[in-house]
């Protein structure tokens, strides 16, 4: 069988490793392995850092104008560019506000106390008895709001 690519090298594998190393990785070492395995990406990659360091004023002004709804002509690309950034960033934004409210609402909460097992004292102090759990309710674990 000679037409047979080992395991190690076939395509899919390749490609699976270079989406795991991007998606789960920092950028440091990220960039690090792109520099071992593939030095045009590489290069391109660090291209792309600089040309952002050095249009980061120009890139500023151009986002300002989009957002003021100023009259411009920037294209339809870079308007469809800038409508799903912005998209997304709202989306990441509401999703921090609301994350962060519900912290805040349970730091305010004091009816846990400062147990990290509020029902092992109930088992302890009573051994006769069976530790009292409502079953198929998450009502223990839910902030309810007031």
């Amino acid at each position: 069988m000679e037409n047979d690519i080992p395991i190690s090298e076939s395509p899919n594998d390749k490609f699976i490793d270079e989406i795991t190393m991007k998606l789960l990785s920092n950028q440091t070492s990220y960039s690090k392995y792109l520099h071992k395995t593939d030095d045009s990406r590489y290069k391109e990659e660090q291209q792309f850092i600089e040309d952002c360091k050095t249009f980061k004023q120009d890139i500023q002004e151009v986002t300002t104008q989009l957002c003021k709804c100023k009259q411009h002509n920037y294209g339809s690309d870079v308007n469809e560019a800038f409508n799903n950034y912005s998209r997304t960033l709202i989306r990441y934004l509401e999703v921090k506000k609301r994350s962060d409210e519900i912290q805040k609402e349970y730091d305010q909460d004091d009816s846990y106390g400062d147990d990290l097992f509020p029902f092992q004292a109930e088992s302890e102090e009573s051994d006769d008895k069976p530790p009292s759990y409502s079953t198929g309710t998450m009502d223990k674990y839910l902030m309810r709001k007031k």
